[in-house]
């Protein structure tokens, strides 16, 4: 059995049937998404509106905590897509963590300095061990080079 359209509005609580008496929601009315004059028809409640004559800004009929009270209230009885636009923009929910953007250190960890300078200390290593030989022969002179080539010729090849 499907309820009708009053059915559902009795349904809801006190504070959004008030809310919706007051301003009706998006299908029967469209309220503007950025500041206009507070006689305009389509002066949103939750920003804050000019007056036409004195050209001074009026806060929002509805503070922010009482939009997100609303919205809150509206997103649990699934009619938040009804509301007027938030004022600034506010995300509720899943909605505020899908479009959340990841922290820069867990994206790119910084790290430790021994793991930032790992693959240069392993080069440099491997690159003087790889000299060592000419490195020694320099210090210790031409008998030491003629030691090493004798005992490479001597090196036991078969096994």
């Amino acid at each position: 059995m499907s309820l009708t359209a009053q059915q559902a509005f009795k349904k809801l609580p006190q504070k959004l049937q008030n809310f919706f008496t007051r301003y009706p929601p998006a299908p029967f009315k469209k309220y503007a998404s950025t500041p206009t004059s507070t006689t305009a028809d389509d002066a949103n409640p939750f920003l804050p509106n000019i007056h036409p004559v004195t050209n001074k800004t009026h806060n929002p009929i509805y503070s922010m905590r009482r939009q997100s009270d609303l919205y809150k209230l509206a997103y649990k009885f699934g009619v938040s897509d009804l509301l007027p636009t938030l004022n600034n923009g506010k995300m509720f929910f899943q909605e505020k963590y899908d479009n959340k953007k990841p922290l820069r250190g867990v994206v790119n960890p910084k790290g430790h300095i021994w793991e930032r300078t790992l693959e240069a200390r392993k080069a440099a290593i491997q690159e003087a061990v790889s000299k060592a030989d000419d490195i020694l022969v320099e210090h210790r002179g031409m008998k030491y080079k003629r030691r090493l080539e004798r005992r490479k010729a001597e090196q036991k090849t078969w096994v």
